[in-house]
């Protein structure tokens, strides 16, 4: 595909349309630097971090030991020099710091056991994450493993704060230790993270690595039960991969300490699935995208070219007046779309209210179910009542999964909206040979510079804020869990989305405080948006913990009883919090389509000057000479649909590798 690049950019210079080739260039770019995330997740000590260890050959690049657990997120991806680094909180109203720490220095941040022990750095509690940069060649193409805290460890909020943000992730590869096998608390996760990453309609998103294989007396047997086990989970696709492996016995393989044995680590096969469902990823979420931008630039340098030649070729003068002020008309009606009687703009705002309205009702509904189903099980189930705890977990994961899948809508209905107005205005966006592929529903705007390679991941970017926001939720919670209920959900919202604290101050805070902060002046991504939303959520929510450990030593009957006057105002609380995150995530999403359509719009005022010029050039000449003016029209319009055919055999030949890898 990016073989044909330099020659429409030639094309599109030679056609004066300098724009174009610039456009060419921005997408070529993405494409190369695109980066595709994998998100670790699994229980604590499943061997989450010694998997990322085996599976990039790097023994020592993640602090691994039979009692460590990682408690922040770190990711790891491709650099031509070795950095880690760890990203400190804020404090006392100044700005976050970035620290070089190494390999040697990683583990005394990242490290619940170095914590617990008391030999943790001074400021290892302010970490919100750790970046580290490799030459791995596994990690070239743009693949970024994201290890992620245990769920079920110590900070609970990362693992409601995850099911919000999963939904942008590229693949899950979810750890189960071969001696855990999940247990049905572990199983509702499971059955979470399919519903937020989207697993029931695309298996291959999410694998399952059986770990510690080589600790059992058969493999075989271990995967066995995990799959039965997981059979049970709704919505997960028997197709999602499901492999033992032994990471251990892979590092000591490497080094020589072990003899090779493909039966004993099974990383053969694993690796083989893995990176197969990274390359699909890489289809379904890139080269469409890219292609259907390489064709739409094909066409606007192809139609000039087929007008004039519609001129030269015409019988008669009149023939050839007719074509001409059909072009005329056409080039009026794109400065239409730039006039201030323009509708579209109006239209898009209008589309845009239907879909917050839409997303609002939606939120209620689910809202409102999710505390039917808390009020029922805390006062049917003595288990759940007895870990209160529990209690907010199960509606912190429950409001996570919501926030993540209202982030997802937004962005798809606002896609869809933009199309709808696109259509009836008489905007451009994409040719029909695309509807049946996977495109992104707005897609950052080409006059807008990508994040660089050396920019954070946007998933890491979103896991990060809504990690940090959840954990400073649940910190105000033991620090204050004496605290009036109102005033901790209040507060906690407050620290966790900064701008204030009431709920219709929140969200504008949040794009506020971004647009000035590291995001320069790139707007905010409705991924990071969501981010901040989740977080905040999931850490109001846990800041009640200290409320509700009090709750354990009443009776029965007080339980429910306190309970339920805590949880009074809460619902009404978040519906309004919902109300305006909805916002904020649909304005996100609008941000874009505004640009995607001013970027067409000018596509378009300038492809219809080209064909001015062109048929002016046309008519001119065929008062003269049409014989030769016609040639070199002939031969740029030859050139360009031999490129166009080849675009359409790589947009059926992505077609059918998409349907293929869907039917395995």
């Amino acid at each position: 595909m990016m073989a044909l690049v330099p020659a429409v950019a030639r094309y599109a210079l030679e056609a004066g349309r300098r724009d174009l080739a610039v456009r060419l260039d921005e997408v070529e770019r993405r494409v190369r630097q695109a980066q595709l995330t994998v998100v670790v997740l699994g229980e604590f000590s499943s061997g989450k971090s010694t998997l990322l260890n085996a599976l990039l050959e790097d023994a020592t690049l993640f602090p691994v030991d039979s009692y460590v657990s990682t408690r922040v997120l770190t990711s790891v991806r491709w650099g031509e020099q070795e950095s880690i680094t760890v990203e400190l909180a804020a404090r006392h109203g100044g700005d976050t710091e970035e620290r070089d720490v190494g390999r040697d220095g990683l583990r005394a941040y990242i490290c619940e056991a170095e914590v617990q022990d008391g030999t943790a750095a001074t400021d290892a509690e302010r970490v919100v994450r750790a970046s580290i940069r490799t030459p791995n060649a596994k990690l070239r193409g743009g693949v970024v493993c994201v290890d992620t805290p245990g769920i079920g460890g110590v900070h609970r909020g990362h693992t409601a704060a995850a099911l919000g943000v999963l939904p942008q992730a590229d693949l899950v590869l979810y750890a189960i230790d071969a001696k855990r096998p999940p247990l049905p608390s572990e199983l509702a996760f499971i059955e979470r993270v399919v519903r937020a990453l989207g697993a029931d309609e695309c298996p291959e998103r999410l694998m399952f690595a059986v770990t510690k294989a080589d600790q059992t007396g058969d493999p075989g047997r271990a995967v066995g039960e995990a799959r039965a086990r997981l059979a049970a989970v709704p919505g997960l696709d028997e197709r999602s991969a499901v492999l033992a492996v032994s990471s251990r016995s892979r590092l000591l393989q490497l080094t020589g300490a072990q003899p090779p044995d493909e039966n004993l680590t099974g990383f053969q096969e694993f690796e083989a699935r893995l990176w197969e469902a990274v390359d699909h990823a890489r289809l379904r979420l890139r080269a469409g995208a890219a292609l259907a931008e390489l064709h739409s630039v094909v066409r606007g340098l192809l139609a000039p070219v087929e007008e004039a030649i519609g001129v030269l070729e015409a019988q008669d003068a009149a023939a050839r007046e007719k074509l001409a002020a059909a072009a005329a008309a056409r080039r009026v009606e794109a400065e239409r779309l730039v006039a201030g009687s323009a509708t579209w703009p109006a239209d898009l705002d209008a589309a845009f209210d239907e879909v917050t309205a839409g997303l609002r009702a939606r939120a209620d509904t689910t809202l409102a179910q999710a505390w039917r189903d808390l009020r029922a099980r805390y006062r049917t189930d003595p288990v759940f009542l007895d870990d209160p705890q529990a209690v907010l977990d199960d509606l912190a994961g429950k409001l996570a999964v919501l926030a993540g899948q209202l982030g997802r809508s937004a962005a798809d209905l606002s896609g869809a909206a933009c199309e709808a107005v696109a259509e009836r205005s008489g905007i451009p966006l994409r040719s029909p040979m695309f509807t049946d592929l996977p495109l992104p529903p707005l897609p950052d705007p080409l006059t807008v510079p990508a994040a660089s390679a050396a920019a954070t991941p946007s998933v890491v970017a979103s896991l990060t804020t809504a990690f940090d926001a959840a954990a400073r939720g649940a910190r105000l919670g033991v620090a204050r869990g004496e605290v009036v209920g109102a005033i901790a959900w209040d507060q906690a919202v407050h620290l966790s989305l900064p701008g204030g604290s009431r709920t219709g101050k929140v969200v504008n805070g949040v794009l506020q405080s971004m647009a000035e902060g590291r995001e320069g002046s790139r707007p905010p991504t409705p991924g990071v948006v969501a981010g901040r939303v989740v977080g905040g959520l999931v850490g109001a929510v846990l800041a009640f913990a200290g409320q509700v450990r009090e709750i354990r030593r009443t009776t029965h009957a007080d339980q429910v009883a306190a309970l339920d006057r805590l949880f009074a105002p809460w619902e009404a609380q978040q519906r309004a919090f919902l109300h305006d995150a909805v916002q904020a995530l649909v304005d996100a999403s609008a941000d874009r389509a505004r640009a995607e359509l001013r970027d067409r719009i000018a596509q378009r005022q300038a492809e219809c000057e080209t064909a001015r010029i062109e048929v002016a050039a046309a008519l001119a000449a065929a008062r003269s000479d049409a014989a030769a003016a016609l040639a070199p029209l002939l031969a740029r319009r030859d050139g360009l649909r031999r490129i166009e055919t080849d675009v359409t055999a790589l947009v059926d030949e992505l077609r059918g590798r998409l349907a293929a890898a869907g039917e395995d």
